[in-house]
This record gives structure tokens, C-alpha cells and sequence, in this order.
């Protein structure tokens, strides 16, 4: 298994994350729980070689091989697996923010869910999806998506300043300002802020406070931490120890200890110490 990054053209830099690689002579290992945990981030999926099934919330869900798949933010773990083959898929990891101004899509309408590109965005998503199949090679299928995210960002012109500077607020403070500070720093009331994340990043606030707040845990294990290395700072970002099982368990599906000493997720480890 080989996961590749790759950096995202210049243009791009401020609404996608990363684009990266997955290669693999025999698909994803089966020995391994192949772990996708929310990191606030909306997905495009090329799948080049093999077929993916994703396993959310008790249903399975199959990406084809030549497909072009987007997949909103999430707040609940997704567990991936392939059949066994040569495997290959290319993913685009767009900020909280990112993918709103590039689609105009209400990621309200996408959270928690997958769509194949071609019925989410009909003649255009179609166009794309096309083209993609006829691409040989992974490099110039990284380099075509590029130049068509960005021909539709500068068409439609959806970018908000608002939103962007409260996402990053809270990700700079791991999920700890409180709305009451975005309400008293941009001028803007609850709700107005609630309604323009929910259309720009699909869950409002509080909910990607949350996924960063566990995500500044999440990359702790990632990096060799155990449980009991992450117990001094529970305090300053949680009510108690239970409320912080209780959030690990909604994004992982398992117990901090279980997921320890249970859980290999290389795959998830990857992504998360990068």
C-alpha cells in the first residue's frame, strides 16, 4: 500500500487541502480496519483501478471502477475496503470551505453523503466524468481535474471571506472559539453564521468545531500517542472523560482504549500524520 501527496496548483491553494495517490498491487489490506474518520473535509474520489466500498452508518455503498464520486463533510467514521486486485484512486481534499465556491452546491445537501459527480452536477459532472475514463495516465487525470476546478471557481465566484476567516478561527483554536466570539469579530448574528455554513460547509459551527476538536486527539495517535499520553489534556477541550469517549466513539465507531489497542488503520494513520 502506497499513498502519495501531491500539492495542489497555486490558484487552488486556498480552497483545496491536498490531492493524493493511492496505489496498492492487491487492494487494501484485509487485515486491516481501513478507517476514514471526519476531518472536515469534502471529498472528489477518481477511482482509476478497482472498485471501493464504503461502509457508513450501517450501509454499504459500492464507487465503481472509472467512476468520479464526490463525497460531503462528514461527522461520522466511514469504514473502506476493496476486492482484491491492483488498485488505484486519486482524492482531493477540499478545506471545510472549498468545495461550495467550485460547485455552488449546498454542502447542507451533501453532508454525510456520496454521489457519483455525473447525477450530482448532470451535463457538466457527465463532461468530466468522461474525459477522466479517457485520461491514461494519473498525472495528466491530476492535471486535467485542476484546470476544471479552477475554470468553475472563477465562474462562479462564490468565495466567502466571512466564512473562511471562521473556519480558520476555529481550526487555529482546535474547535475552542466560541460562537459568541465569531458573532462579536465579524459582526455577523448566530444564525446568519449558521445559515452561511451550513450552504458553504455543510454543518454549522458547532458541529466542525467538534471534528477539529477531535481531530487535534485523532492526530496525537496517529503520530505513536496512547491513551493515557492524551489524558493530561482532555480538560481543556472537553466537559470530562466521558464526554470525550462519548465524541471519539460518534467519529472513530470504538472506545479510545479500543481503538488503541484494537485499531491498526494505516490507512487513516497516513492521512492523519501528514
Amino acid at each position: 500500500m502506497k499513498i502519495t501527496f501531491v500539492k495542489p496548483r497555486v490558484e487552488l491553494s486556498t480552497l483545496v487541502k491536498f490531492i493524493w495517490v493511492f496505489e496498492s498491487p492487491v487492494g487494501m489490506p484485509v487485515s486491516d480496519t481501513s478507517l476514514a474518520a471526519p476531518n472536515g473535509s469534502p471529498k472528489l474520489i477518481i477511482n482509476c483501478e478497482n472498485s471501493i466500498i464504503s461502509t457508513a452508518e450501517g450501509r454499504a455503498e459500492k464507487s465503481k471502477e472509472q467512476g468520479l464520486y464526490f463525497v460531503g463533510n462528514r461527522d461520522v467514521p466511514v469504514r473502506l475496503s476493496t476486492p482484491h486486485g491492483k488498485t488505484g484512486f486519486i482524492g482531493i481534499e477540499f478545506y471545510p470551505h472549498g468545495a461550495y465556491p467550485i460547485f455552488g452546491i449546498p454542502m447542507l445537501k451533501t453532508a454525510n453523503q456520496r454521489f457519483q459527480f455525473d447525477e450530482l452536477l448532470d451535463n457538466w459532472g457527465k463532461s468530466l466524468s468522461e474525459t477522466l475514463r479517457n485520461i491514461g495516465s494519473i498525472e495528466g487525470k491530476i492535471y486535467f481535474i485542476q484546470d476544471k476546478l479552477l475554470e468553475s471557481l472563477e465562474k462562479k465566484q462564490l468565495q466567502s471571506s466571512i466564512v473562511e476567516y471562521c473556519v480558520n478561527s476555529l481550526k487555529s483554536t482546535h474547535g475552542l472559539m466560541q460562537i459568541s466570539e465569531m458573532e462579536r469579530k465579524t459582526g455577523y448574528s448566530r444564525r446568519y453564521l449558521e445559515l452561511l455554513f451550513k450552504n458553504h460547509v455543510g454543518f454549522s459551527p458547532k458541529v466542525l468545531a467538534g471534528i477539529f476538536r477531535f481531530q487535534k486527539f485523532y492526530k496525537k495517535w496517529a503520530s505513536g500517542k496512547t491513551y493515557s499520553d492524551l489524558k493530561d489534556e482532555l480538560n481543556d477541550y472537553y466537559f470530562d472523560q466521558a464526554h470525550f469517549t462519548k465524541e471519539f466513539k460518534r467519529m472513530t465507531g470504538f472506545s479510545p482504549l479500543q481503538f488503541t489497542h484494537e485499531v491498526s488503520n494505516e490507512f487513516g494513520r497516513l492521512f492523519s500524520i501528514r
